[in-house]
């Protein structure tokens, strides 16, 4: 069928006036950057948008645009301009571009844009108005209880990406029927006024390209077949067995000079670090998201969180945060008026080598003393840091859930700016509300402070073992089921270079890998062996223990509780260089070795090597 020819609306000023002009500034000053706030905004409305029992997928595609799709941009979806010069002249830049670059947004199994076009023809008894929310309408309250926010403000950060502040969507209204498939461009530029019969007509520089039906009307989107029609001439995602929901496109999306592959690792991590909850294997049919990110028609890695080094332990905490059962799940409440403001859990385990998703300006921290904190739609507003652990081979990772009563919830919920990126008291006025969440806070600092303190030391006359049930609940809990690595040893050259030690010695062994099978896994760690000028180092011996409250734990009643681990081996550069149990003869050798640790289930170890010489006991 021949394609539609979309014609331009400019909105007038209305007698009463409109927000004009200052409808970009609605966001604020975001703390994040412009990638970081357009996907967070998009993805929280998305996950608002998930009603119909299963969770969404969630698609990312940053491609440049086709000589064949700029043509239908030009001819017949942008082909009136507005007459405001600043923004006719930057869509007109973005229709002559080499190499036209665009960001597609795009949810599945949701419930697309229903109910009115038009935000001043209502029927009575509507109750879906999403269309109007998103495309007409600014600063829509959310509609879903513990929803993600404000339904709305997203749409500011899509213009705000965009170098010519034009959007084009297209929607699938979940149901079918007629006029469900939904086809519109939106811009957003300065207000203006153009001479008309003697008055000056001002304009607002709210522009969208539809469908009029008559001289001087609202455009209206395209629907049904010419809708589907242009969707397709433009490259937006099919939508296979009516599959509902809405694909937005960012115009002459900026990539700020970057490669825009990097800018497509740079998008996985932005959801990886906002959305893992909703990710993981265990969110629950109803919630999870399924993502992908797409670069110019290929995928982009997107690991699972349970498996990623820089998340896994966040995701044994969130396991605990919703179980309510964990080696350490503390309950945050106000006292004064009393009520239990939500969940902390708090998980710790050896800190294993980083998988890296960009080259440089990771999100995630090096090492993890952090509480990551949500409200029950588990999407991520936050990270609190805390203080890190003394033994720097140890991490930990918190995850605080505020509580489902719906006091706390909105409490919470208003206390967020329109980024949704913190939780800031003061936007609340003074009453039961912003007590619960100063309070909040203030307690999760506390906690995440004294995270890093030393462990107490044991009071005399104790037994040196703790009873089990006290060692379960302070043991840190890694190696079963972590992520793999990449093999990352220690640094270090051997023999060849650089001065020798006064003594022979070993370097800290970190960790390399893992072995076995769950019920009985080995770690290898591995260290590097450095001799003195008489290469007086005759025994390499290794020992491992269990870590408790980021340090090594007293071994005495370890191996009565079923606890200690054990090295089982250690092996040199060479084949000869080997041998079973913590110690090995090494006669003057120097170089890389591997030392292989048994160690109990769900237990964090920490291993130390020494080099013996003859003298040594």
């Amino acid at each position: 069928m021949r394609l539609a020819r979309l014609e331009l609306h400019s909105e007038p000023y209305g007698g009463t006036g409109n927000i004009g002009a200052n409808f970009r500034k609605l966001l604020g000053a975001p703390s994040l950057d412009t990638l970081e706030t357009v996907i967070r905004e998009a993805v929280q409305n998305i996950a608002d948008a998930a009603k119909l029992g299963r969770g969404p997928g969630v698609l990312i595609r940053i491609r440049t645009v086709t000589d064949a799709q700029m043509k239908v941009l030009r001819d017949r979806v942008l082909a009136e301009l507005p007459q405001e010069e600043d923004s006719r002249g930057k869509i007109a830049a973005f229709l002559g571009s080499k190499a036209p670059a665009v960001m597609e947004i795009c949810d599945f199994r949701t419930t697309g844009l229903g109910g009115p076009t038009r935000a001043d023809r209502i029927p009575i008894g509507t109750e879906t108005t999403d269309f109007i929310d998103f495309l007409r309408n600014v600063g829509t309250p959310r509609d879903s209880p513990h929803g993600g926010g404000t339904y709305g403000f997203g749409k500011v950060a899509l213009y705000r990406a965009s170098r010519c502040s034009t959007i084009l969507v297209d929607s699938l209204v979940a149901g079918g029927g007629f006029r469900s498939r939904r086809f519109i461009g939106c811009h957003v530029g300065a207000s203006y006024g153009r001479p008309e019969r003697g008055l000056l007509r001002r304009y607002t520089g709210r522009h969208w390209w539809g469908a009029r039906d008559a001289p001087g009307a609202v455009a209206e989107p395209v629907f049904d077949c010419a809708a589907a029609a242009l969707s397709k001439a433009l490259g937006f995602p099919r939508r296979s067995g009516g599959e509902s929901g809405t694909s937005i496109m960012i115009l002459d999306f900026d990539l700020h000079e970057d490669d825009i592959r990097a800018v497509g690792r740079r998008a996985a991590e932005v959801l990886l670090w906002s959305f893992w909850p909703r990710m993981m294997l265990d969110a629950g049919r109803a919630r999870k998201f399924e993502c992908r990110v797409e670069v110019q028609g290929r995928d982009i890695e997107l690991p699972q969180p349970e498996d990623f080094p820089q998340l896994h332990l966040f995701a044994k905490a969130m396991r605990a945060a919703r179980s309510g059962a964990g080696s350490d799940v503390r309950t945050i409440a106000s006292r004064r008026p009393k009520k239990e403001l939500g969940r902390l859990a708090i998980q710790k385990g050896l800190r294993v080598p980083r998988r890296a998703l960009v080259e440089t300006g990771s999100l995630f921290p090096e090492t993890c003393h952090h509480i990551a904190l949500m409200r029950p739609v588990e999407l991520v507003v936050k990270y609190l840091e805390g203080a890190a652990l003394p033994d720097e081979r140890i991490e930990w990772a918190g995850v605080f859930m505020a509580s489902s009563d719906d006091e706390v919830e909105r409490a919470f919920a208003e206390a967020e700016p329109p980024a949704h990126d913190d939780w800031i008291p003061n936007n609340l006025p003074k009453g039961r509300a912003k007590t619960f969440v100063n309070v909040g806070l203030r307690e999760l600092r506390n906690h995440a402070i004294e995270m890093g303190s030393p462990p107490r030391p044991q009071p005399a006359g104790e037994t040196a073992g703790p009873p089990l049930a006290r060692a379960a609940g302070q043991l840190g809990k890694l190696l079963a089921g972590a992520p793999g690595s990449s093999g990352a040893g220690p640094t270090g050259g051997g023999a060849q270079g650089g001065q020798r030690p006064r003594r022979a010695s070993a370097t800290r062994p970190v960790l390399a890998r893992l072995e076995g099978e769950r019920d009985e896994p080995v770690a290898v760690f591995e260290t590097m062996v450095r001799q003195d000028s008489r290469q007086s180092g005759t025994v390499l011996r290794a020992t491992a223990t269990v870590a408790v409250e980021g340090a090594a734990a007293p071994s005495a009643g370890m191996q009565d509780m079923g606890l200690e681990p054990a090295v089982v081996g250690i092996k040199g550069p060479t084949a000869e260089l080997s041998g079973n149990g913590g110690q090995l003869a090494i006669n003057g050798s120097e170089g890389r070795f591997e030392i292989r640790v048994r160690f109990p289930p769900d237990c964090a170890v920490t291993v130390e090597a020494k080099v013996l010489q003859c003298s040594d006991p």
